[in-house]
């Protein structure tokens, strides 16, 4: 994907990251802010859960995004081929973003109170966060939205006598990552090998090699880790 003219020296402090000084700021390439963001898109897409937030990313992607616009609306050469390229690459920008963003709140969407406990769980744990703030605010709305209307729906039908007392809990559904299966490419060198179950011995396991360039049809929860800190992507 080229790079507009527009997307210049994105640094740390962009990213939200805190540094004693300017002159110790670790600046960071457009080239390297779009491959990671097209990295977590994907993955995103690819994964059956949630993955960790990249919103750092995001933040300094559409501050790059909002800056093109600017300097795109004040030219007066609209009409010529080097601005419509810099423009369809910006609508491909944005498209990605808004992705993105929609396909984790549809996520949470799906279990707003497990992805809560499990973000909770990797702060817990001293792992990267799951959601971001904005998503985790929005995570709380949408968990007491839910657990009003279906007690207040449960709370009408029951005096009605249309539900069983089984049915006066709020369901809650569950993805079973033990049977989930993706394709993962493997991205770097020395990266940790995969430990999968054997099928034919359920007391046993089978230790795959992770060669950098090599593409496996895997459990996800083998390759999770992996897939986290960079090493595989998800096709």
């Amino acid at each position: 994907m080229a790079v507009p003219d527009s997307l210049t020296s994105i640094h740390s402090s962009s990213l939200g990251i805190d540094t004693p000084s300017m002159e110790e700021e670790e600046e960071i390439t457009p080239d390297e802010v779009l491959r990671q963001m097209r990295l977590a898109w994907q993955n995103e897409m690819a994964a059956p859960c949630l993955m960790p937030h990249r919103y750092d990313i995001i933040e300094c992607l559409v501050d790059q995004i909002e800056g093109m616009e600017e300097n795109l609306s004040g030219r007066t050469d609209k009409a010529s081929i080097r601005i419509s390229a810099h423009r369809l690459e910006l609508h491909r920008l944005t498209y990605i973003t808004n992705d993105y963003m929609r396909r984790r709140l549809q996520k949470i969407e799906t279990n707003p109170r497990r992805v809560l406990r499990e973000h909770m769980e990797r702060l817990t744990d001293g792992k990267s966060a799951l959601l971001s703030e904005q998503e985790k605010r929005f995570a709380e709305r949408y968990a007491k939205t839910e657990c009003f209307l279906v007690r207040s729906t449960s709370f009408d039908f029951f005096h009605l006598g249309h539900l069983p007392p089984s049915f006066h809990k709020i369901p809650v559904p569950v993805t079973d990552l033990d049977c989930e299966r993706v394709y993962a490419e493997v991205m770097e060198d020395n990266t940790e090998s995969a430990i999968v179950p054997d099928y034919q011995d359920k007391t046993a396991e089978v230790v795959v090699e992770l060669e950098k360039g090599t593409i496996h049809l895997l459990p996800f929860l083998s390759v999770r880790q992996q897939v986290e800190q960079g090493q595989v992507r998800l096709l």
